[in-house]
This record gives C-alpha cells, structure tokens and sequence, in this order.
C-alpha cells in the first residue's frame, strides 16, 4: 500500500513549465477575470470550472484552481497572452 502511495505521489508531480516561482504564478493568476477568461486560450471545461468556482467561491478561489494549468504550462502565462506576447 505504501508503494501505491509513493506511485500516486510521483504521476501528480507538477512540472515547472516557465520556470517562475510559486509567487509569480500567484501574480499572473490574478490577471484573470470573468470578462477576459472568455478569450483566454483554455479549455471548456477549464473555462466552465473557472466561472464555477468563481460564483461559488469568489475570485480568488476560480484564479487558484488556475494555477496548475499555468504552472505546468497547459495555459499560456496570462501577462503574456493578454500583452500580446
């Protein structure tokens, strides 16, 4: 059982795609909005979580569930997307 543990642990590691510090990913989460998540290039349902969480939880909960997505570098980082990098 401890093996499968250990298993699980190493599949759900997430990689540092940009290679930016917890703190940065903090700041460029917070860039997001229910306005402009609508031409952000994410998925559906990433985009349907994100409008979810945020009339359930307020803002900073819909940004924080964002942050493996940019993180590992599934999303675009939000400054550079929406400074037209």
């Amino acid at each position: 059982m401890r093996d499968l543990f250990f298993m699980c642990m190493a599949e759900t590691e997430l990689v540092n795609y940009y290679n930016i510090t917890p703190e940065q990913v903090q700041e460029e989460v917070l860039l997001l909005s229910l306005e402009n998540i609508k031409k952000f290039p994410c998925t559906i349902s990433l985009r349907d979580q994100f409008y979810s969480m945020w009339q359930r939880f307020g803002p900073q909960a819909a940004r924080t569930a964002t942050i493996p997505y940019v993180w590992q570098g599934k999303v675009p980082l939000p400054s550079e997307y929406f400074s037209g990098k």
